[in-house]
């Protein structure tokens, strides 16, 4: 007959402490798995060529677990990309809504933008929510030995449906 070995792992005294290395491992796995973002599994991407040979990339996110189920937090990212696919520079509004099924409020709106490229600076930004709506404003500037040659005004809105669909 075979006989199968079972490993029992004790302490210096003695007792079998399998029990708390599973429940370890558990609560491990779990904080990792709790810790992943949410916006890599809800990720919505658009490109728009534009007139000059620039392209504006959209990105919308979801940020965060809602606390509430009639609750988002979103974020939409407008990426002011050149000919070769570079970022010049970046307008994200986030958003948080509520929504009813038959209506939605936006309640609070954020604006950020930032310059990727040495040449480009971000003169002003602002944000503002009206309705459904957060929207974030921001105007660029690429400059060419110290002056402005080029002004871009960005305008990145973002949209909560009345079932809590964003556009």
């Amino acid at each position: 007959k075979l006989k199968s070995k079972t490993y029992r792992i004790y302490n210096r005294r003695g007792k079998l402490i399998m029990k708390k290395i599973i429940t370890l491992l558990t609560i491990v796995s779990s904080i990792l798995f709790l810790s992943l973002p949410v916006s890599a599994l809800d990720q919505k991407k658009e490109i728009i060529k534009l007139d000059n040979g620039y392209y504006l990339e959209t990105i919308i996110e979801e940020t965060s677990m809602a606390r509430a189920a009639n609750q988002k937090t979103a974020r939409k990212t407008a990426n002011y990309k050149n000919a070769q696919g570079a970022i010049m520079f970046s307008v994200t509004v986030t958003g948080t809504f509520t929504y009813t099924g038959s209506s939605s409020t936006c309640t609070k709106s954020v604006a950020e933008a930032s310059s990727k490229n040495t040449n480009w600076k971000i003169s002003s930004k602002s944000a503002s929510k009206s309705g459904n709506k957060a929207t974030a404003k921001a105007i660029a500037k690429r400059y060419v030995d110290g002056v402005a040659v080029e002004t871009q005004n960005c305008t990145v809105t973002l949209t909560c449906s009345s079932n809590g669909s964003l556009k």
